[in-house]
C-alpha cells in the first residue's frame, strides 16, 4: 500500500527524512511494526512512548533492518545521517499506530461481530463462554464461527495459541483479526484488559458489544491510582461507535461509571443477579460441587439451563456472556427465537476455561482440589464464597496461594485477609515472586493479619511443597482450592546468582502428582 493511501486523513506531520509530503505517494509500505527487531524492507515502524521505554531510540535500527517510514512522537528525535525513511511525526503515534493497522489489513474489526469485555475479574472465562455460545449458531447453513482473543490463549479461526497477554498491541491485533477474517470467523470474543486501553491499543477497533464485569484495586502498579484504573476501563465504553451496545453488571457500583462514560447513541442493557429489573436478570436456582441450574430473564423471554460448574460470581459470568453473545448473534444475522434456542443447547456443554476452578481430582481421590486463576483480594474473596456454597457438611476449605513479585504490593495484606476469611485453613507460599525475595512477599501478606487469622495460616515458600502440604493434611472430603497462577506453565524467580529464570511449573500437575502420592501412601496404610 503506498504511504499517501495508508494515512490519508490522518493527521500527521513529515518532520525529517526522504522527500516531503508531495512525495509519500511513490514509497510502499509492506509491512507494519512496533518492534525494530522485526523491521524488515518496506517496513512502516511506529516509535511510540512505552511505559519504560522511548521507541524514538530505535529508529536507526528499525531504518538500518530496512523501514521506509517512521512515525514517531518526539518532535526532536534523533535521526541517521543519512536518512532513507520517511519521518512522520504525531502527538500519539500509538493511536495512530492503531488506526494505520486497521486501514493495512482491511478494517478487518468491521468485518466482523466484536465483543469486548473488560473489568478486574471474569474477563477470560467470559470470552470463552461466548465463543463457545456462538458456536453452537448456524448461518446460512454453516455452523458460526467465532474467534478468541484473551489471557489464556489466541484462537484465528484455524490455529489456537498461548496468548503472550490479555490484549495484544495494535497493529498485531488488527492482523490478527484480519486473519480471523480469512479464516471465515464471523465473530470475536475479545478480552481488553486496562493497560490496553490506557494505551489506546483498542481505539481503532470496531466493537459491537461492550461488557463490564467489576473493578477492584488491582493493577495499581502500573496505574497508580484506583481512580485513573476506572478511568482507563471507562475508555472502552467512552469509544464505542454509535449503535453499539453496553451489558454492564449492575451489581458493582462501578457499573453506574461505565453507563456515564458510553459514547452518545450506544445502547446500554444492565446484567445483574440482584435486580429482578435488569434486562438481563440470572437466578442461581440449584448448586453443587459438579454445577448449577441458572434461570435466566431476558429481552426475548425466560429460560432455565444448567451449567457444569459453580460458584455465583460464574453465574454472573454466564449472564453476562448470554447478553454479549445476543448482541453478537444479533449482528450476524439471527433472529431472537433462534439466539434463545443457541442459548439452551449450549448452557450444559459450556466449560471454563483452562485454570478457572479447573478440577483435578478424580473419582477415585477421596478430596476434591481445584486449580483457579484468582490473584486478587476480590478474585480469591469469590472464588472461596463460590467453593463454600457447596462445600459438602462437615469438610474444610483449605487455600493454597501466594503473591506475585513487582506488582501492586498494596494487595497483599488484602489476598491474605481474603483467604483466612474465605478458608478455614491457608498454605501461604510463592507465586512469580520475580527479582523480590519469596519471604519478603510472605511477610508483606502476614502484616495484614491479626493473630487469629495467622493462626490458621501453614507457611511453604516452596511452592510445589505447599501444594502437596494441603493435599497431604487435608482430610477426607475436604476441598483445596490452589490459587494464583491458574493456566500459567511456569514460575518466574531469580537463581543462586540472582538472575531472573523460568521454570516449567504446573498448579495443576503437582496437584496431580500429590494426588497419586496420597492414594498410594493410604492404600499402604489399608
Amino acid at each position: 500500500m503506498d504511504v499517501h493511501t495508508l494515512i490519508d486523513g490522518i493527521e500527521l506531520r513529515h518532520i525529517g527524512g526522504v522527500g516531503g509530503v508531495d512525495d509519500l505517494g511513490a514509497i510502499r509500505v509492506c509491512d507494519l511494526t512496533e518492534d525494530s527487531r522485526t523491521a524488515m524492507p518496506g517496513s512502516l515502524f511506529v516509535a511510540r512512548r512505552g511505559a519504560k521505554d522511548q521507541g524514538a531510540r530505535y529508529i536507526k535500527e528499525a531504518i538500518d533492518a530496512g523501514a521506509v517510514v517512521v512515525v514517531t512522537d518526539d518532535p526532536d528525535a534523533q535521526l541517521p545521517c543519512p536518512c532513507h525513511a520517511a519521518i512522520l511525526y504525531a502527538p500519539d503515534a500509538g493511536l495512530v499506530g492503531a488506526q494505520l493497522a486497521e486501514r493495512f489489513y482491511g478494517h478487518p474489526s468491521e468485518q466482523l461481530a466484536i465483543a469486548g469485555i473488560t473489568g478486574t475479574n471474569g474477563k477470560t472465562t467470559i470470552a470463552h463462554l461466548i465463543q463457545q455460545i456462538i458456536k453452537h449458531a448456524t448461518i446460512d447453513g454453516k455452523r458460526a464461527k467465532c474467534g478468541l482473543i484473551g489471557t489464556v490463549v489466541v484462537d484465528d479461526g484455524r490455529e489456537r495459541g498461548r496468548a503472550a497477554m490479555t490484549t495484544p498491541p495494535a497493529i498485531e491485533l488488527s492482523r490478527t483479526l484480519a486473519t480471523m477474517v480469512e479464516h471465515g470467523c464471523q465473530a470475536c470474543a475479545m478480552e481488553v484488559s486496562s493497560h490496553a486501553l490506557d494505551q489506546g491499543r483498542t481505539h481503532a477497533i470496531s466493537i459491537d458489544a461492550a461488557g463490564f464485569t467489576n473493578l477492584t484495586g488491582d493493577h495499581l502498579d502500573y496505574h497508580k491510582t484506583l481512580e485513573s484504573y476506572t478511568q482507563a476501563k471507562a475508555q472502552l465504553f467512552s469509544k464505542l461507535k454509535p449503535g453499539a451496545r453496553a451489558i454492564i453488571n449492575l451489581d458493582d457500583p462501578t457499573g453506574q461509571v461505565m453507563i456515564d462514560a458510553c459514547a452518545q447513541g450506544v445502547d446500554v442493557l444492565g446484567c445483574s443477579m440482584q435486580d429482578s429489573n435488569a434486562q438481563w436478570y440470572g437466578q442461581v436456582a440449584q448448586r453443587s460441587l459438579d454445577g448449577m441450574l441458572i434461570r435466566v430473564q431476558c429481552p426475548h423471554g425466560v429460560f432455565e439451563s444448567s451449567v457444569p460448574f459453580f460458584g455465583g460470581y460464574n453465574a454472573s459470568n454466564v449472564v453476562m456472556a448470554l447478553g454479549l453473545s445476543d448482541v453478537v448473534l444479533d449482528r450476524i444475522g439471527l433472529e431472537p427465537s433462534a439466539r434463545l434456542d443457541v442459548f439452551e443447547r449450549a448452557m450444559p456443554g459450556l466449560g471454563l476455561p483452562r485454570g478457572r476452578l479447573q478440577r483435578v481430582d478424580t473419582p477415585e481421590d477421596d478430596v476434591r482440589v481445584f486449580v483457579d486463576f484468582a490473584h486478587s483480594d476480590d478474585s480469591i474473596r469469590s472464588c472461596l464464597g463460590g467453593v463454600r456454597e457447596v462445600l459438602p457438611a462437615g469438610a474444610l476449605l483449605w487455600c493454597v496461594f501466594g503473591c506475585g513479585g513487582e506488582r501492586d504490593r498494596t494487595k497483599r495484606p488484602r489476598m491474605g485477609q481474603a483467604a483466612c476469611d474465605g478458608a478455614d485453613r491457608v498454605v501461604l507460599t510463592s507465586d512469580n515472586p520475580r527479582s523480590e525475595q519469596p519471604s519478603q512477599i510472605v511477610d508483606d501478606v502476614l502484616a495484614g493479619l491479626d493473630e487469629s487469622q495467622r493462626s490458621k495460616v501453614e507457611v511453604q515458600v516452596d511452592r510445589a511443597m505447599a501444594i502437596r502440604f494441603a493435599i497431604d493434611h487435608a482430610a477426607a472430603g475436604d476441598v483445596v482450592v490452589i490459587a494464583g497462577k491458574g493456566h500459567e506453565p511456569e514460575q518466574i524467580m531469580t537463581d543462586r546468582w540472582g538472575r531472573l529464570v523460568v521454570h516449567d511449573f504446573d498448579d495443576v500437575q503437582h496437584a496431580k502428582d500429590a494426588l497419586a502420592d496420597r492414594q498410594t501412601r493410604d492404600g499402604e496404610d489399608s
